[in-house]
């Protein structure tokens, strides 16, 4: 089976990962931007948005920069975050994926971004230059 080769967007906000627990509410500042995941379990509320519209005194993990799978995919296929996740993780970077219904968002540290970049284009993807 040939692996997939995927184009890809390196957005430019820096994002955060916020903690809160379970049954807090949802932030209004959670839903002023334009990307945006929020994802309530039985044990968490997690937010990934730009860093720069999480309040200060809000727990979080700094410093994610973020990779846009461009183009639309079925929600049958198969093998779309692996084919990231795989070359990534043999160079040990690590990955916080976030779903939508149209496509898949990689993010990374951003003191990895530049070997990510490598990894992933010597892998035969394409990344867009960035602005």
């Amino acid at each position: 089976m040939q692996q997939r080769k995927l184009k890809l967007s390196l957005l430019d906000d820096i994002f955060g990962i916020c903690f809160f627990e379970s049954k807090s509410p949802i932030p209004e500042w959670a839903a002023t931007t334009s990307l945006c995941s929020i994802t309530r379990t039985e044990k968490e509320l997690t937010i990934v948005c730009p860093e720069n519209i999480i309040p200060v005194e809000i727990e979080h993990e700094r410093d994610w920069q973020c990779f846009r799978i461009d183009g639309s995919f079925d929600l049958n296929q198969i093998g779309v975050i692996s084919c990231l996740a795989a070359p990534l993780a043999k160079a040990g970077i690590s990955i916080f994926v976030v779903s939508s219904y149209d496509t898949d968002y990689i993010l990374v540290k951003k003191e990895k971004v530049e070997l990510a970049i490598s990894v992933l284009s010597g892998d035969g993807h394409s990344i867009a230059a960035r602005p």
